[in-house]
């Protein structure tokens, strides 16, 4: 009986385990709080190029890291998180023809660009777009869905 008792604790334990949510954090970005996390939904990984055709791009790494490149620079490392409830699940604000985007609250790590001062914070929507097969940050920059 103490077996079947222990093997039945193990199995919940480990399904808990199993179906936890996603690792949640609170940044402070202008004078505002923001349950973020680092765990991404996949179609939003990867690197986005300008109008889909080169430089500036973004890219976003699924371990929350990349870069940012504004016009005419140089790219900037940034480190990133997505706009979450305290529960982990992603906020996504829905759209027409099946459009929908999350925010993207990014940190720049370095970089000469005035605009992006090391160390500072930035919001970024990702504009995942279904009807066109695509993904766009900044309405600008691209990648396929």
């Amino acid at each position: 009986m103490k077996n079947i008792i222990l093997t039945m604790f193990c199995i919940t334990l480990l399904n808990s385990f199993a179906f936890s949510q996603n690792k949640v954090e609170t940044l402070e970005l202008i004078g505002k709080k923001y349950t973020v996390t680092r765990v991404f939904p996949a179609e939003i990984i990867g690197e986005y190029e300008y109008e889909g055709n080169g430089a500036p791009k973004v890219l976003l790494n699924k371990d929350g890291s990349g870069y940012f490149q504004p016009h005419q620079t140089d790219p900037i490392t940034i480190k990133f998180w997505i706009d979450c409830d305290e529960q982990g699940n992603w906020r996504k604000q829905e759209g027409g023809t099946g459009r929908y985007q999350y925010t993207l609250v990014v940190q720049y790590l370095d970089g000469t660009n005035g605009n992006y001062k090391a160390g500072s914070f930035d919001l970024m929507g990702v504009m995942i777009q279904p009807d066109m097969d695509r993904v766009s940050i900044l309405g600008e920059r691209f990648k396929a869905l």
